[in-house]
């Protein structure tokens, strides 16, 4: 077994490559909020114009507007950080319709088409 080394980024807690959310939006609680960045395992959106405390929990909608019409990916999230602009949470137990959503947004960064799901 291999040691590995400490770094100065060992205090991140994020395990997924972030990318950028452009043309994503959330939906949460009546207020629609642009996606800054996101992974496979949560997002992090413009801060609305309330607090949102961590550890606070509430059910969204992803949508793109790279696709139409839009899936239906909804999900649950909690509030993991919240900072003057942003917020970033964390997906509980996320649907395969919204980890589809997901897969093909970061596809199309990555590779111009996702080439894990149909189009």
């Amino acid at each position: 077994m291999v040691a590995r080394k400490s770094s100065s980024s060992s205090n991140d807690r994020r395990v997924d490559d972030r990318h950028e959310g452009e043309g994503l939006f959330m939906l949460f609680e009546d207020n629609l909020v642009e996606v800054v960045d996101i992974s496979v395992g949560g997002l992090k959106f413009r801060r609305p114009p309330f607090n949102l405390a961590a550890g606070h929990r509430f059910s969204f909608e992803l949508r793109s507007a790279y696709e139409d019409p839009n899936p239906l990916a909804r999900g649950i999230a909690v509030v993991r950080a919240s900072k003057d602009d942003w917020v970033a949470v964390e997906f509980v137990r996320p649907t395969f319709a919204l980890m589809k959503v997901v897969g093909r947004h970061i596809g199309r960064l990555l590779v111009g088409r996702s080439h894990l799901f149909r189009h």
